[in-house]
């Protein structure tokens, strides 16, 4: 039966999702499994952010049922007040749209952005799905390798060169996920230059923001003068209040690109479930002393699976600048990222994700992540790993 789309075997599953869906069946047949994988901090939501979504739906109808499709205006409110505060960013609750995560925010700009044969520039490696956000709008994705030298940080001199005719947009992701590169505010100012040159839009997700280290600073590149125009601002609750499940992020941006968002957001999702974009607006108005500990506590985790997998023959990992992932080099292990993630995953029951899932750039290397409360678990993984390499 021809019943399948060219553009959805243009792609493939979700590395991270399939990770996940493979630690839930071993951990289901008694496997005691530590999962490094995917990028769910492993916290719990603070307590007035879940009181405040209980007592949504316990209090007021309002909140168990569709909101306005845009999204809550205390929300939109709270956004349009963050964005302010934290990022430099002026935009009016017009121009905020509250979407089901980051992932729904980025396919429904894609789609209300992009033509058929429309290039959009990825520097890599880079998260697993951009690419099929990209592909299903019919875009085609060109991947800018980032160099490990620099800290995997988005090069304007090589988004330069990859530019052509046909290149509408640039994708960026600061701190960035695989590797955690965070790119400096004079590399920032000089993509922004190239996007005003030859005008193209930006997808800027900045779903790391918060976690940045060793004095690393994230700048929104919406901020920069006369970005905010050609820049949609993808973020979320997800990472920075332990909020994977609630499924909340937003888009900021202009209005005219906003408008036919929603317009895609109507047919296809309606809105954010309620009673979640409840806690969300009282997580971004709220108290931030749990954040500021949950930083804290993110630092030292990240120095201590640092240094455990520098402790380990034949690996080798350079400080991440920024996110929840360390991106050690295992190729002194063997050639083959993807073999070395699943032997350690069968081996020494610590689940990572090969590089080579992220495009051109992350082979050889695991992303792992050390989002963890306990750093019992860190330990155990790396004397796992440690005992698994030595087998390899």
């Amino acid at each position: 039966m021809g019943w399948r789309s060219q553009r959805v075997g243009s792609i493939t599953a979700s590395a991270t999702v399939s990770m996940t869906d493979r630690v839930k069946q071993l951990r289901a047949e008694g496997r005691n499994i530590i999962g490094l994988a995917t990028g769910t901090p492993d916290f719990d939501t603070p307590a007035h952010i879940k009181e405040a979504g209980k007592a949504a739906i316990d209090v007021d109808l309002a909140y168990i049922t569709y909101t306005h499709s845009a999204g809550l205006p205390e929300l939109r409110e709270a956004v349009v007040a963050k964005l302010a505060r934290e990022n430099d960013v002026r935009a009016s609750v017009e121009e905020v749209l509250v979407t089901i995560g980051v992932k729904q925010g980025l396919f429904t700009a894609a789609q209300a952005c992009f033509d058929p044969g429309d290039e959009v520039l990825i520097p890599t490696p880079t998260w697993v799905t951009y690419e099929a956000c990209f592909r299903l709008a019919g875009a085609v994705p060109v991947f800018v390798a980032c160099r490990p030298e620099d800290g995997f940080r988005a090069d304007p001199e090589r988004l330069a060169a990859a530019i052509t005719p046909r290149t509408r947009a640039i994708m960026l992701n600061s701190p960035g996920n695989p590797a955690g590169g965070v790119i400096p505010a004079d590399s920032l100012a000089a993509i922004a230059r190239l996007a005003e040159r030859h005008d193209l839009l930006v997808f800027s997700d900045e779903i790391y923001e918060h976690m940045v280290y060793d004095g690393h600073r994230h700048v929104s590149i919406a901020s920069l003068p006369g970005m905010f125009e050609r820049t949609l601002t993808f973020n979320g609750l997800s990472k920075t209040y332990a909020m994977t499940g609630w499924r909340v992020g937003y888009v900021a941006g202009p209005r005219t690109i906003l408008r036919d968002m929603q317009k895609i957001h109507t047919h296809s999702v309606t809105c954010a479930a309620a009673f979640a974009q409840k806690a969300a607006a009282v997580a971004l108005d709220g108290p931030q002393d749990t954040l500021r500990e949950y930083i804290r506590v993110l630092g030292e985790r990240r120095r201590q699976l640092l240094d455990g997998l520098n402790g380990i023959p034949g690996v080798r990992c350079a400080p991440p600048d920024g996110g929840i992932f360390c991106f050690p080099d295992v190729t002194a292990l063997g050639p083959d990222d993807r073999a070395i993630s699943a032997a350690f995953l069968e081996q020494a029951l610590v689940s990572s994700l090969p590089g080579s899932a992220f495009g051109p750039g992350g082979e050889g290397h695991l992303r792992i992540n050390f989002a963890r409360r306990d750093p019992a678990d860190i330990d155990e993984a790396i004397d796992r790993l440690r005992r698994a390499s030595e087998r390899l």
